[in-house]
């Protein structure tokens, strides 16, 4: 009875890395620096003033001048629905909201050890998200509730060669944790016999990665950044539990594992003074989402016979590289306030409607930006930002209960950003 069922809910239940489009294409958090934000991250791998820069490109604290710290935090509010468009053989509602709040802190210390050598500190999120569905939607068999989250450290060096030369390097410890639900369609499966349970899986992994970057100033005014982060495996320890076994009329729990595989990055921005008030600045990065081409999992014992026997299915995810647009400006009014703006284009992964699902309805997405700084001191500075991220409607069909149903529908979503920073130079 439940062998269809064995295979359809361990396909459903791999996408452990899709997640609502918040932030950057795929899952990725990009909100690194408030003053970044301000200019649409237009700059951002070529910054030396700018202690988040280190994210994108290490290289950027070799010419730093003096030690600056930043305490940060980003909030952001989503709206993403589907609206269904002929769904088949499924029934419920279209999930309301599947966006919220989140907030996203960070820190970042830069620390010139001496004429030479420079050190950079970082605790931030780079990948992850939440989505929570209506417990009575259409999709309630392919997912219901996610919540992923994955913390970098990084601690790097930076040497600077010249006075417009420099190079860094550094070391990213990296936390994922994970926790994702979905129903069980027993009565589905076995024509109404048996009720539904709920399958929930959450656990973490520690891996680890590296970065590298270098900075060159060719003229007065003029700075060039390449900044490269590495691809990052995540081998996750789970737990999986069954709420309500049919066999046992019990929970049932036991082990699990998963891979997670994050992309590499290129970023290569630049940085022009036009006048000593103002100035323009452009980021151009490569994401290296093709990595995403399949997601497995495993389960142990217990729990595999809880859902049919099978103890490890794989899911086709098919995604592809993408790139990501931007250019910012900012002016420098008086001593005390600096404005500034941008835009960029964000690439989705996703190649189109048959490989965008439940768990990644991802869009193409555009970003509108405007931020300020406020000196209150020759110290300390206040940064403020605001985005509104636009995204494509895209439509989505997705195969459910080993294809005896058909997700079909258009999702649609927006999103609005705000940033706040506090950044002590000393």
């Amino acid at each position: 009875m439940l062998s269809t069922l064995r295979k359809r809910l361990c396909q459903s239940m791999l996408l452990l890395a899709t997640v609502v489009p918040t932030f950057g294409a795929g899952f990725s958090i990009l909100e690194q620096s408030t003053a970044g934000l301000g200019r649409a991250l237009g700059g951002m791998t070529a910054d030396a003033n700018e202690p988040g820069s280190i994210y994108f490109n290490p290289a950027t604290a070799g010419l730093a001048e003096q030690d600056r710290l930043t305490i940060g935090s980003h909030f952001l509010d989503t709206q993403c629905h589907f609206n269904d468009r002929g769904s088949v053989n499924v029934t419920g509602g279209n999930g309301d909201n599947m966006g919220g709040w989140a907030a996203i802190p960070n820190f970042y210390w830069v620390h010139p050890i001496n004429d030479k050598l420079s050190m950079g500190l970082g605790m931030s999120a780079t990948s992850g998200t939440a989505i929570s569905y209506a417990s009575t939607w259409k999709g309630r068999y392919s997912s219901q509730d996610t919540e992923i989250a994955v913390l970098d450290l990084s601690a790097t060096l930076a040497y600077k060669i010249r006075d417009d030369l420099s190079i860094g390097a550094g070391l990213i410890t990296e936390h994922a944790d994970v926790c994702l639900s979905q129903m069980i369609p027993y009565s589905f499966m076995s024509g109404g016999y048996l009720q539904d349970s709920q399958l929930k899986l959450q656990g973490d992994g520690v891996a680890f990665g590296f970065t590298a970057g270098i900075l060159y100033r060719p003229m007065t005014g003029t700075s060039i950044g390449l900044g490269y982060r590495s691809r990052i495996n995540h081998d996750l320890d789970l737990e999986a539990r069954v709420r309500k076994s049919p066999f046992t009329g019990k929970k049932v729990r036991d082990d699990a594992d998963a891979k997670l595989h994050l992309p590499s990055m290129v970023n290569f921005g630049v940085i022009q003074d036009v006048t000593t008030q103002w100035r323009v600045m452009g980021d151009i990065s490569w994401t290296e989402w093709s990595v995403m081409d399949e997601l497995s999992v495993s389960f142990d014992r217990r729990v595999a016979e809880a859902l049919g026997g099978t103890r490890s299915q794989s899911t086709k995810m098919n995604w592809k590289d993408c790139w990501r647009y931007a250019v910012g400006t900012e002016y420098d009014v008086n001593a005390k306030w600096t404005l500034r703006t941008g835009v960029a284009f964000d690439e989705t992964p996703v190649r189109n409607a048959r490989n965008r699902n439940t768990h990644l309805p991802d869009e193409n997405r555009f970003w509108l930006c405007f931020g300020a700084s406020y000196h209150w001191t020759e110290n300390l500075r206040l940064d403020l930002a605001y985005t509104h991220i636009f995204f494509d409607s895209k439509n989505m069909h997705e195969p459910m209960l080993d294809g005896n149903a058909q997700l079909n529908g258009k999702v649609t979503a927006s999103a609005d950003l705000y940033s706040m920073s506090l950044t002590y130079s000393f």
